[in-house]
């Protein structure tokens, strides 16, 4: 880690800081709306504190944003560090002459926070970069890594296949469906029309049995006149003996 060159402010800030949360506070860098804390390797957890609670207290305290960064002597993780907790799909380094460069690859979506407005925040992580490091600059290059670009759209594929075999499903269970309910239907149909032939020929028989009835009471009804005709006859023939005898 190089030695940096602090001014009174500065370490009064740090101080207070350290004191605060316990933590041993490597840097700070500070503008007019953000404070910036580079602590020990290992001491994160205790600049943040509990539930952030040290964070808290400090943006109080200063009345400005606070930012807590790890140290740390990879340069390739302290630069991972300084960004978060943006994450950073890729990280290398290239040197030009003098000059050590690290290119950083982002996902689209977050060029715009790694940027900042105006530059300010690629200039603030280039700025804290340079204080406790060999690096000389940072290039963000915004585009996707090509083995999680063809494994995101592999899975796309694969979401629209899903989506496309689960729509074919659903429609030969709709024809299923369908063609199970005209089967219904013709049945249906033939049971309705099987009703309604049923008491067409129901009646037929009722009206036979009605007629038969009838023609069973006109003969039963013929018979008993008879009798009773006869018995008259009878009645009679024994009138007149009996007269015909006196």
């Amino acid at each position: 880690m190089k030695k940096v060159k602090l001014n009174k402010d500065d370490i009064m800030i740090m101080s207070a800081f350290e004191e605060m949360s316990g933590a041993n506070v490597l840097d700070c860098i500070s503008d007019e709306e953000r404070v910036v804390f580079i602590v020990k390797e290992g001491d994160i957890g205790a600049a943040i504190g509990k539930g952030g609670e040290n964070v808290k207290k400090a943006t109080e305290k200063f009345g400005k944003k606070i930012d807590v960064i790890e140290y740390s002597d990879d340069v390739k993780t302290f630069v991972r560090n300084i960004f978060a907790p943006v994450k950073l799909d890729d990280v290398w380094i290239k040197k030009y002459g003098d000059d050590l460069v690290v290119f950083v690859r982002i996902h689209p979506k977050f060029r715009k926070t790694v940027i900042g407005d105006k530059g300010k925040n690629i200039n603030r992580a280039v700025m804290i970069a340079k204080r406790l490091s060999e690096i000389n600059n940072i290039r963000v290059i915004a585009e996707e890594r090509k083995d999680i670009k063809d494994r995101r759209e592999g899975r796309e594929r694969g979401d629209r296949r899903d989506r496309r075999n689960r729509k074919n499903k659903e429609g030969i269970r709709d024809r299923e469906n369908e063609k199970g309910g005209e089967k219904e239907g013709r049945k249906g149909g033939e049971r309705r029309r099987r009703v309604r032939r049923r008491p067409k020929s129901e009646k037929t028989e009722n009206k036979k049995e009605v007629e038969k009835t009838e023609k069973q009471k006109i003969t039963e009804n013929t018979t008993s006149e008879n009798n009773n005709l006869n018995e008259s006859n009878e009645s009679a023939e024994c009138v007149n003996t009996d007269n015909n005898e006196q």
